[in-house]
């Protein structure tokens, strides 16, 4: 016997899902706005972090791309608005507007891949104040969900240096498939490719990563006998990586080599031989270098080798320091999970509002989490091209190089996005500007960032007024 209710065509939530995936207290109030004659009142609202995730000197800024092409393409279906109508969600003459749905106003951001800090708006908007909360929830997963990623890979790329490569592998117990697609796309534009992952490189237009492993043990194991398998997999692809650790490593390494030297007159190699299997850093700098000694003696010097298993920063800091003879690292679940801190804390943020002509300056005071008023500009003063202090200050303040750039006015998009390559070159000129303190895995540095004296008169003004009109309600 069925219930009557309609049955689901899927049970997967769809991308234009999204519009409606945020409390109903969001809709409610935007609602309320427009009922209270508030649909013109121009707000303007900081999306920003609040406080560094652990280990992290700083944040490097994900997201902008998808912020900024969704909310341009944000509009509510009409079944949409009737569910929401029907639900008492929202009031009837609120309906008309969410029908007509389209942003009209502006935003600003720091580009991406733009190293920032906590409290530093990283996306300002102004709009009509109940357009601009219906984005809470969005606004606060975009920038979290690609930030995390790239804060986290930015590490391991600069624990490697220029000593090995480093590779990732994004679908390897990621949270889910949008979460491996960022992933891979900040890996990529961090100079960490993606190892193997059809989908993205097709997307992009890119090339497949050359780091590739034909041969892991599922395909070892479906051979009687390893050498078999190494043999059989040579015959179909080269160059190719072979792992050597399935059943016995020093064997394994002995029957790659034999392999290697019998497809040699056939005009075929071995790229690389795979380590997956170390217990922890000192294992796999052993094993690595028994490999390389075994190689060398070999006549095999152009044959790397590649670790692969759960690589962090820190483990990969460590092997470089060890000088382990390890050419590549292709880095997993730690990586993809962010394993050492998988949150972030993204707020959006109320900062001004004009009503009737009149601006009104909005601030919270809680102690820890306070925000601060007013349309901001991060400014960053650099000396001799290396990034020396942040202060936030008020948008028309001339303070050092401001990092809020006009991206989108009356709702139209007035500064052409980037492709993807040039994102990747803008995040490499920005590590270049890090101060070296900064780019340790190993150890905690602090970087200055400071509020205007002005910006800060104004919270102080706005606590003030706040503290006496409370005094007043309480006589």
């Amino acid at each position: 016997m069925t219930s009557g209710k309609p049955k689901l065509k899927n049970h997967f939530f769809l991308p234009e899902d999204q519009r409606l995936f945020d409390y109903d207290q969001i809709f409610a109030v935007s609602s309320m706005w427009i009922e209270l004659g508030m649909a013109d009142t121009i707000a303007t609202y900081d999306l920003y972090v609040r406080g560094l995730p652990k280990n992290r000197n700083f944040l490097m800024f994900g997201g902008l791309e998808e912020i900024i092409l969704s909310i341009l393409e944000w509009k509510f279906s009409r079944d949409e608005v009737r569910f929401l109508l029907k639900n008492k969600v929202i009031s009837k003459r609120s309906a008309r507007y969410f029908k007509k749905f389209k942003y009209t106003g502006e935003i600003s951001a720091m580009p991406e891949g733009t190293i920032f800090f906590p409290d530093e708006p990283v996306v300002r908007l102004t709009a009509p104040i109940w357009q601009i909360n219906l984005f809470t929830f969005f606004l606060i997963n975009a920038l979290t969900s690609n930030s995390i990623f790239f804060s986290k890979i930015v590490r391991s790329t600069l624990a490697a240096g220029d000593k090995l490569s480093v590779v990732t592998c994004p679908v390897t117990r990621s949270h889910g498939n949008e979460s491996s697609l960022k992933f891979g796309r900040a890996a990529y534009l961090l100079g960490a490719p993606s190892a193997i992952v059809p989908a993205f490189a097709r997307k992009f237009n890119l090339p497949m990563s050359k780091v590739n492993t034909k041969a892991y043990h599922a395909f070892i194991k479906s051979f009687p006998t390893e050498i078999e398998a190494m043999r059989a997999a040579t015959s179909i692809f080269s160059p190719i990586g072979l792992m050597v650790d399935t059943y016995d490593l020093k064997q394994g390494i002995k029957n790659a080599i034999t392999v290697a030297n019998e497809i040699k007159d056939k005009g075929k190699k071995i790229s690389a031989l795979v380590l997956d299997s170390g217990r922890d850093v000192y294992d796999y700098a052993n094993q690595a270098r028994y490999a390389r000694r075994q190689l060398d003696k070999a006549g095999l010097k152009d044959v790397r080798i590649t670790a692969t298993g759960n690589f962090d920063e820190l483990k990969i800091a460590k092997l470089v320091r060890m000088k382990a003879p390890v050419n590549a690292i292709i880095a997993c679940t730690d990586l993809v999970t962010s394993s050492d801190d998988p949150k972030m804390e993204a707020v959006l943020k109320l900062a001004e509002y004009v009503k009737e002509y009149k601006t009104y300056y909005s601030v919270k005071l809680t102690a820890g989490k306070e925000s601060y008023p007013g349309k901001k500009q991060v400014f960053r003063i650099y000396k001799k091209g290396i990034m020396q202090k942040d202060i936030i200050g008020m948008e028309k303040e001339k303070l050092g190089t401001p990092l809020l750039v006009p991206m989108v006015n009356q709702g139209k998009l007035v500064k052409k996005l980037p492709y993807l390559d040039e994102i990747k070159d803008y995040t490499s000129k920005q590590l270049k500007t890090l101060p070296q303190n900064l780019k340790s895995v190993e150890k905690e540095a602090k970087y200055s960032v400071s509020i205007s004296p002005k910006l800060m008169a104004l919270f102080n003004e706005l606590k003030q007024k706040h503290q006496l009109s409370n005094l007043k309600d309480s006589l």
